[in-house]
């Protein structure tokens, strides 16, 4: 079979054209919506203000052994229910492959924070999500009812608790932290006796987080801790 001049340019410009559209949608940032939810006591229904939940997802590197890897903070946001119980959360727009075809998404996560009840984690069901499922927050829409719980039962809950509050905002260089202040402040009070909260690591790590370019943790959060 014999190829052409003609046919080898075609074949180099399809590829080409295949190649800078690819450029294009991965220069798109993708969007998780906004989130509409009501927070209720488990033990009545009653509506449950001033929750405080921490939206965030993240991706990952992929790699030969399927572990390691980078990692990257896609989005992070938070809010705090009102008199009935209700959050809002914006829409998040996010960077859609941050490791180009390498990119490997995990599921959006939710921590509900409030003194007195167990810290609660919401997530999507899928573990291995499309970007379309990972643009999507399952929850969307729902009720969720959060449990009262004991000071021992509390205290069990501080390294998982300090497990997401990490994940919501290290390994970030756009200082994610200063996005999601409340929640930080919020899990560190209801865990005061734990060797390290997400809080606790910014404020130890004050000279070289501001030396960063982020600014000083300490000045930031002044505010916050005295309210």
């Amino acid at each position: 079979m014999r190829v052409t001049r003609q046919a080898i340019l075609i074949a180099g410009g399809v590829a080409l054209a295949t190649a800078l559209g690819r450029l294009v949608v991965w220069r798109l940032p993708a969007t998780m919506p906004a989130v509409r939810m009501t927070v209720v006591d488990d033990r009545d229904g009653a509506p449950m203000p001033s929750v405080v939940a921490l939206f965030w997802n993240r991706a990952h590197e992929g790699t030969l052994t399927g572990h390691g890897g980078r990692s990257a903070l896609l989005f992070t946001a938070e809010a705090v229910s009102g008199p009935a119980g209700e959050l809002r959360l914006p829409a998040q727009r996010f960077q859609r492959e941050p490791f180009l075809l390498n990119t490997h998404y995990e599921s959006p996560s939710m921590l509900l924070l409030q003194p007195g009840y167990e810290p609660l984690v919401l997530f999507n069901s899928l573990v291995v999500p499309t970007l379309a499922e990972a643009s999507r927050w399952d929850h969307d829409g729902e009720t969720v009812r959060m449990r009262t719980a004991t000071d021992e039962e509390l205290a069990r809950q501080a390294y998982t608790t300090t497990q997401s509050t990490n994940a919501a905002v290290t390994v970030d260089p756009t200082c994610a932290w200063k996005r999601v202040p409340h929640a930080l402040v919020a899990a560190d009070r209801m865990f005061p006796n734990a060797d390290m909260t997400t809080l606790k690591l910014l404020l130890d790590n004050d000279a070289f987080i501001a030396g960063q370019g982020c600014g000083s943790p300490k000045a930031f959060f002044a505010p916050y801790l005295r309210q």
